[in-house]
């Protein structure tokens, strides 16, 4: 299997593209100037927007725990933090099988359609499965994130001989057999957990039928849950945690706002980065105004979206829909970019595009000599290595690259997980293409654009 490489392109950006953790210090602006050899009274660039052949300052420049990192050679948090990663999310329970075009026409769904179903009609489909078999995995979307993350990261830290990111998780866990078996998996793949479940409440599950043209349709039992809140407990691992990411199916829980908003204020308080995924358009939609008022208050340092998601954020009304053809990533992400500091906007076959610090990179699809079997995870397994290639200092094509390499491994095969021998495979290349880009002395971001200066 193949990825194909990252070409880089630098959009105009504005001042607006800064979020509040990405806008650059006095003293690191007055450094810049310095090493720039700047006039007395210029000012340090808002706007990323640079020459062809020329480079911008790295990420580390403009945020100090990236620079303490940078200047180790070490993507680790401090040693205070006693996780790198620390997630926030349903716990969730995948029930996985094959169903042909016939079947879900049987059950009234459409290829690709996410639907909420009861207990009972559960009950009914997984019976209905047996006779064909199933595969059950701990999943949920961030869940699958943070274990591929571990993954690569074990297998970065095997290449290099270094330690491996720590990685945990607060889930919304249940107190039924399903959580058992959520929280045995999760703490077999190295990840530390965070919180007991709530007596009384039920672990949400998912029916994945992926069809035969490789798309998935969701059939989700949310569970139940007492309203979100934060704990104690949840909230002193914050505060000793590089980066919080929060899930963005979170936003449909009782209590979410003002839950998600305190965990974000606890966050900025400690120095804590924080993700941001979407979870899906609708889910955007019925939130849009909760979701900005959060980002307006407290910023984020990184936004995971899909096309759909970004512009159900992006637009007035909440509609999930693009109003250009024309590169809709691209013009997605950097619609986006007012509201953090790095925006990750997928789109399919069609590629993905990065943005931060006013610049932006188209990174195209990943490919492989067979079609893909299983296009559950990807966006999942895509977000893990983009932050790893973020803590690892990789620069905006680093990112792509390893983006790209995770979500081709996962496509590849049945299921939603990165596989420990796919991630090692990856690891390689990621770190392939990273040597490569060195040797050659490849600038992180080459503006295109005609008439760049």
């Amino acid at each position: 299997m193949a990825t194909a490489s990252v070409r880089p392109t630098v959009v105009q950006g504005n001042s607006a593209a800064f979020s509040h953790s990405l806008r650059p210090p006095r003293h690191q602006a007055h450094a810049w100037r310095h090493q720039h050899g700047a006039r007395d009274g210029e000012r340090a660039p808002r706007t990323c927007m640079v020459a062809h052949r020329h480079t911008l300052p790295p990420l580390s420049a403009f945020h100090p725990l990236l620079a303490t990192a940078a200047d180790t050679g070490d993507f680790a948090a401090p040693e205070h933090k006693e996780f790198d990663v620390l997630g926030w999310g349903q716990a969730m329970v995948d029930f996985s099988a094959h169903a042909s075009s016939e079947y879900l026409e049987e059950l009234g769904v459409q290829s690709g359609e996410r639907r909420l179903i009861d207990l009972g009609r559960r009950t009914s489909l997984l019976t209905q499965l047996s006779e064909g078999g199933y595969a059950v995995h701990a999943a949920g979307s961030l869940s699958n994130t943070l274990l591929a993350l571990a993954r690569l990261s074990d297998a970065c830290a095997r290449l290099h001989g270094r330690p491996p990111l720590r990685v945990g998780m607060a889930p919304l866990l249940g107190s039924d057999s399903l959580g058992a078996f959520y929280a045995a998996s999760l703490r077999g793949a190295g990840l530390g957990l965070v919180g007991d479940p709530s007596p009384g409440s039920s672990t949400g599950t998912v029916i994945v039928l992926t069809g035969e043209d490789a798309q998935r349709t969701m059939l989700s039992y949310l569970g139940h849950v007492p309203a979100l809140e934060v704990s104690d407990e949840f909230a002193r691992a914050i505060r000793r945690s590089g980066l919080l990411v929060i899930e963005g199916y979170l936003w449909e829980m009782p209590g979410a706002a003002a839950a998600i908003d305190q965990a974000m204020g606890i966050a900025r308080e400690a120095g804590t980065l924080i993700a941001l995924t979407s979870g899906d358009a609708g889910v955007i939609s019925r939130n849009r105004e909760a979701v900005r008022a959060c980002l307006a208050r407290h910023g984020a340092d990184l936004l995971f979206a899909n096309a759909a998601e970004a512009w159900a954020l992006a637009s007035e009304d909440g509609a999930a829909c693009a109003p250009s053809q024309d590169l809709p990533a691209r013009a997605a992400a950097l619609a986006l970019a007012p509201l953090a500091g790095l925006v990750s906007v997928t789109d399919g076959s069609a590629g993905s595009c990065i943005a931060a610090l006013g610049a932006a990179i188209t990174v195209p699809p990943p490919w492989s000599r067979r079609p893909p079997v299983d296009t559950c995870g990807a966006g999942d397994a895509y977000a893990a290595g983009l932050l790893l290639g973020f803590l690892d200092h990789g620069g905006l094509a680093g990112m792509g690259e390893a983006a790209a390499r995770a979500a081709a491994a996962v496509i590849a095969r049945d299921g939603p997980g990165l596989d420990p021998s796919d991630a090692e495979s990856a690891a390689r290349a990621i770190q392939a293409a990273r040597a490569r880009r060195a040797a050659q002395q490849l600038p992180v971001w080459v503006a295109e654009a005609e008439g760049a200066m």
